[in-house]
């Protein structure tokens, strides 16, 4: 980072991620073009498609044991695709980098609207720097209605806005060693639900189906494995039902079986410090780089991330470059898998990204340089989340939450 670019440099990148248990697949394409303006600016354009499918936890029902189960939306297979423009322009002084970046998001249920600037100044010989940063986004969020679809309900309109404060501090301290600290401030407001997911609130049913011992899980499950409710779908029957009577379904679930709309806070502020260690080995021509991350918010799901990564260099133009991640997270103050009744303050989720739980990621990436003038990267993870996994004692979560996915992606950048 720092160094202006002297070519035309292209850059083209592929990824694909698959999670455990038949649910998200997601396939990315990025192009990137940077180049340079003038003698003391950079400019950089990049655009990115990524497609979404598969299927996503919605609800949680309890089996006559009185156990949350998840049950995935079927029959809605997500089918979405995401479309980011993005366009950076960069400044070079000589004790100062300072950018700025517009940008903009969309997707069949989604649109953002976003800038962020940032100045950077070297100090002390260069040896150290500081950087300021603030970022500012606009977004519209709204529910895709398919009135071919089971529990769908007619699309509703939102917006939310988010602004983002970061400062750094970077220091040299010897030819091999360099240490960066960083302290972002994020404050989000507006609807921060999300349209898709629903929970379970035993006293919002006609009555609690644990007393009769009735297995609402498996009921449902059998619906899914069975077909049945795809046959509905497929039949036009929801279709009808949903147009006659928009929300009609929705309604009735809500009556009968006490399924609730996710209800979150309309604000949330998060603080998120890092402390990044790199350290070099002349020895064996290899980077060792430590990052420790702790984020805390108002929602209550504080975090944990430690991170080592080992770049290797090999010769001949390779790089070998292995690393391991662990995640932890507490539980946000007004998640669980299913609730007994709605909490004094309102709120309700059983998004499985507010439990409890921690993470473990492997990872290797292999990198390759064909002359000065193209590279190819290949970058394999493994990732498994565990409820177990969460450190400092566990909080609300449930081993259903917990799912593996290995993400795979290879990339290559050109200069002339």
């Amino acid at each position: 980072q720092g160094y202006r670019s002297e070519d035309i440099e292209i850059g083209v990148h592929h990824s694909e991620f698959t999670e455990s248990g038949d649910r998200m697949t997601v396939k990315a394409d990025q192009i990137s073009i940077t180049g340079p303006i003038g003698r003391d600016f950079e400019g950089n354009f990049s655009a990115i498609r990524d497609v979404t499918s598969g299927a996503s936890p919605v609800v949680n029902f309890l089996d006559g044991d009185g156990n949350p189960h998840q049950f995935l939306e079927t029959g809605a297979s997500i089918e979405d695709q995401r479309d980011i423009y993005e366009g950076t322009l960069t400044h070079y002084g000589d004790n100062s980098l300072s950018s700025i970046k517009l940008g903009t998001s969309e997707e069949d249920d989604y649109t953002s609207d976003y800038f962020s600037i940032s100045h950077r100044f070297d100090f002390n010989r260069k040896l150290s720097s500081l950087t300021f940063g603030y970022g500012h986004s606009d977004d519209e969020v709204w529910n895709s209605y398919n009135p071919n679809v089971l529990l769908e309900e007619p699309s509703i309109f939102n917006t939310r806005q988010k602004d983002e404060f970061n400062v750094s501090f970077g220091q040299v301290i010897n030819k091999n060693t360099t240490l960066q600290l960083a302290l972002t401030y994020v404050d989000s407001s507006g609807f921060l639900s999300d349209p898709y997911k629903k929970i379970f609130v035993v006293d919002e049913a006609f009555f609690d189906f644990r007393e009769i011992n009735l297995d609402v899980a498996g009921i449902f499950r059998f619906l899914v494995e069975s077909g049945l409710i795809q046959k509905i779908n497929d039949s036009g029957l929801t279709a009808f039902t949903n147009q006659l009577y928009p929300g009609l379904v929705a309604a009735i679930s809500e009556a009968i079986l006490g399924v609730k709309k996710d209800n979150r806070p309309e604000n949330r502020e998060q603080w998120i410090s890092l402390l990044r260690l790199s350290h070099y080995f002349k020895s064996t021509n290899s980077a060792l780089h430590t990052d420790y991350r702790y984020s805390d918010d108002s929602w209550g799901a504080y975090s944990h991330t430690l991170e080592f990564k080992w770049n290797i260099g090999l010769g001949l133009g390779w790089q070998v470059s292995p690393g391991v991640r662990f995640y932890s997270q507490h539980s946000a103050f007004f998640y669980n898998t299913f609730f007994e009744s709605i909490p004094d303050h309102g709120y309700i989720s059983s998004d499985y990204r507010l439990a409890g739980f921690g993470a473990f990621s492997k990872k290797l990436e292999i990198s390759k340089d064909f002359g000065r003038d193209f590279t190819v990267y290949l970058h394999y993870e493994e990732y498994e989340r565990k409820y177990d996994y969460e450190q400092g004692g566990q909080t609300n979560g449930d081993s259903l939450d917990d799912y593996e996915f290995t993400a795979f992606s290879v990339s290559f950048d050109v200069r002339f």
